[in-house]
């Protein structure tokens, strides 16, 4: 295509297109500039997409034929398509790194063009963009088996866009060339951006990672690409930036190319798909301003790639101790740690690593003869390769009574539900109650069976590793699963909403409840580890097993949600868990958060407009409170007689389990108020209020 050793400019025809002496006429806007360059440059791809997915008859007439065709952007290969935007990106660097700057502004507006100028060009340069060029041709068309009667094909055609070659095809194709600098004048005029289009958005210190913002609206990203996590309030009316790592990256819509590159506004786009067309890959960083904290985020290029976010924060004192000091130095933090400064995690003390290699050794020790066991309860109650999975003890043995009650009021099936108690009385219960149960003594031996007497505390702790234990089991052997707390109600079958899930919902792994608690120890999915959903696969076994292994940390904290949203978050980005939390926001799933903070939310679930699948009766401070809320939103439905009771105090001679439930169960809830000021299905104002500041809900 050249000799090196003359470093000459680009070929005589091209240069002559831009000449100075017969130059088509150009306004100072850099970017007339820029579409004259890329047609020049795709009609030179073209010729090898053309060549390289047609099949030539090896007569001239072809070769002409095809080249034209080529340059007219009639022959649009997908492997010309890549060739022609990785050497468009590669041309684009080439410039921007070699044009003569000045602060790192060109010297000016108008270099591409100088670079296409005969006299002015940059030789060197010239020789640059000529040899990547042609080595992508010899790259493509290595001999003449694509062309046979004319040598060098692709050679012909750039020999005539040069003028060293066929005449005819030569004028052919410079009408082309000029046909599509009209048509990118006439472009530019229309959308008037001469005056904000002179300037990079991102000089060339930035350019290895930044080229290009456009903004989209949240809402409409999320629609587009479902990341799982709840997206919060507002998102119509706030937007998400898109950072272009790369030129080729760009949307192909020329307007906004030129706008996202170049300064003035950031341009907005309306759909998403247009938005992230050209990206291969797509990173997404979950942000939230704290109210407190002036925070800053460094985007850091030219480094390996990190899946992990650092934070650093002015804080003086450790952990627990820890608080926020406006004149500390920035320094590395946990992650948990909130805007005061104060780090939420407990690190597991040698107590809770002794409990936890307690409980594995007998796990391990046992583990083949309870699979087995349980093995063969499962493939008598699963229904479609799915069960519900409970436990419980003693303590609550009175919420899995009134779960029982409350479902068979409503004629849902609880044939497939399967009880881990950890003690012989809430074996009894469930048992008594109908219910398929799996117990193992020599591993629930160091389980408590009292109750927990608030969240978080020694005992409520280790519930939580029963909840663990219980869940790896079935996962692992295979069967879908969903996991509950018992101070759950059905209104409707929530098994059945998640089997006939269609997609894109029905592509993930793991299904949350929205928590609603926004604090830094639950982010970024706030998943409830009271009510999810699981399909077992190796990603799932995967997860669930770490969370086994993690019993020390569970400890530690005092519960599992915070340490199973830690594994979440690790195993969505090393494993490629899609994980779906549904939005507080919805009707579908709601729990203690929509009781406690969102009674507009409460009184349409009382007026019959919000339809729930479940309520979680979560956020609750203990047992008392939790019947006690039950009971006034119409959600008790166990008689007083059997609070507190064995299940042989309640079922005589050969009533069975219909003895217990027809004992124990109402047909109806029974209601009962204790707050004026907490959700209620029926009136209670001239009770006592719960909290300092209640406001009556009736």
């Amino acid at each position: 295509m050249r000799n090196r050793a003359a470093a000459s400019p680009l070929p005589t025809r091209i240069s002559g297109m831009y000449s100075t002496t017969k130059a088509v006429s150009i306004s100072t806007s850099t970017w007339i500039i820029l579409i004259v360059f890329s047609s020049c440059i795709s009609f030179y791809v073209g010729v090898w997409s053309a060549w390289s997915i047609s099949s030539a008859s090896g007569t001239l007439t072809d070769a002409v034929n095809l080249c034209l065709k080529a340059a007219s952007g009639v022959d649009k290969g997908e492997l010309g398509r890549e060739v022609r935007d990785a050497f468009k990106a590669r041309l684009d660097r080439e410039l921007k790194i070699n044009c003569p700057r000045v602060n790192n502004d060109y010297v000016t507006g108008d270099c591409p063009q100088v670079c296409f100028d005969a006299p002015n060009c940059d030789a060197e340069l010239g020789q640059k963009i000529g040899d990547v060029f042609k080595g992508k041709v010899d790259q493509a068309l290595p001999d003449t088996a694509k062309c046979p009667e004319v040598a060098e094909c692709a050679q012909f055609c750039l020999d005539a866009a040069n003028g060293r070659g066929d005449r005819d095809l030569g004028q052919k194709l410079d009408g082309i060339f000029n046909g599509k600098i009209k048509k990118g004048k006439k472009h530019l005029v229309e959308v008037k951006q001469e005056s904000s289009l002179q300037k990079l958005r991102f000089g060339a210190s930035l350019d290895h990672f930044a080229n290009g913002l456009v903004s989209i609206s949240r809402k409409n990203l999320f629609d587009a690409y479902d990341f799982g996590v709840p997206m919060s309030s507002n998102a119509d009316n706030e937007n998400t930036l898109i950072l272009y790592q790369s030129a080729a990256a760009l949307p192909s819509n020329e307007t906004v190319k030129l706008a996202a590159l170049y300064g003035g506004d950031i341009p907005h786009m309306n759909n998403a798909f247009d938005a992230m067309e050209n990206c291969d890959q797509m990173n997404v960083l979950f942000i939230k301003t704290p109210n407190s904290l002036r925070q800053c985020t460094a985007l850091v290029g030219g480094q390996y790639q990190g899946y992990h976010i650092q934070r650093w924060m002015r804080v003086i004192g450790e952990r627990e101790n820890g608080k926020t000091d406006p004149k500390a130095p920035l320094r590395h933090v946990s992650r948990t740690t909130g805007s005061g400064g104060y780090d939420e995690l407990n690190m597991p003390k040698r107590s809770h690593l002794d409990l936890h290699r307690e409980i594995l050794s007998i796990f391990f020790e046992n583990l083949k003869e309870m699979q087995n066991e349980l093995k063969s309860t499962l493939q008598k109650i699963a229904v479609d390769n799915t069960v519900v999975v409970m436990t419980v003890n003693e303590g609550q043995s009175e919420l899995l009574t009134n779960f029982v009650c409350s479902a068979l009021s409503k004629g849902l099936d609880l044939k497939n539900v399967i009880l881990f108690p950890t003690d012989l009385f809430s074996k009894g219960v469930a048992d008594g109650l109908g219910l398929a149960t799996f117990y193992n003594d020599k591993l629930m031996k160091p389980l408590p069976s009292e109750e927990s007497k608030s969240y978080g505390d020694d005992t409520f702790g280790l519930m939580m590793m029963a909840k663990v234990i219980s869940v790896q089991l079935v996962n692992e052997l295979g069967y879908d699963l969903l996991f509950q707390d018992v101070d759950v109600v059905w209104y409707k079958d929530p098994v059945n909403y998640f089997r006939t899930l269609g997609p894109p919902l029905s592509n993930f792994d793991v299904y949350f409840q929205d928590d609603g608690s926004r604090q830094e120890r639950y982010a970024p999915y706030s998943a409830n580890s009271g009510f999810y959903f699981v399909r077992s696969n190796d990603r799932t076994q995967l997860l669930f097993r770490r969370m086994l292994y993690a019993g020390d940390l569970i400890f530690a904290c005092g519960a599992h949600q915070q340490v199973l949203i830690f594994l979440l978050s690790d195993m969505n980005s090393l494993g490629g868990l899609k994980v779906k939390v549904f939005s507080r926001d919805g009707d579908d799933f709601p729990g203690g958060y929509h009781y406690h903070m969102r009674k507009d939310w409460m009184k349409k679930m009382v007026e019959n407009i919000h339809k729930p699948y479940i309520f979680h009766m979560s956020w609750t401070l203990n047992k008392d409170n939790k019947l006690e809320f039950m009971k006034q939103m119409g959600m008790w439905y166990v008689s007083e007689e059997c609070v507190g009771k064995e299940a042989k105090e309640l079922v005589s001679g050969s009533n069975g389990n219909n003895g217990m439930i027809s004992k124990c169960c109402s047909a109806e809830p029974l209601n009962k108020c204790y707050y004026r000021d907490k959700p209620s299905v029926i009136p209670c104002k001239s009770s006592p209020q719960k909290d300092n500041s209640g406001v009556s809900f009736w």
